[in-house]
């Protein structure tokens, strides 16, 4: 999505993802259940972040390389844009 790597300004592909999954390369992130998500980005994909207290239904606005498992990944129920 967006201007990296030449994507369209818009969704052309969905698919259902878990925590730990790490084919979500150059995706954005839809979250039915909030939560905390831990990603590695594609722009630092050795350096795992943690975001706390997504509300429900929400977008994450970053290009996300991989979900991180463990005790830091709470969210439920997320869907890969690209």
């Amino acid at each position: 999505m967006g201007q990296f790597n030449n994507q369209p300004d818009f969704g052309t592909n969905a698919f259902p993802v878990v925590a730990g999954t790490t084919n979500v390369r150059n995706c954005a992130l839809y979250l039915g259940s909030g939560g905390d998500i831990e990603v590695t980005l594609m722009g630092s994909p050795n350096t795992p972040v943690v975001f706390k207290n997504i509300p429900n239904g929400s977008f994450l606005p970053c290009i996300v390389n991989t979900i991180v498992t463990g005790a830091n990944t709470t969210v439920a129920d997320i869907v890969a844009i690209q």
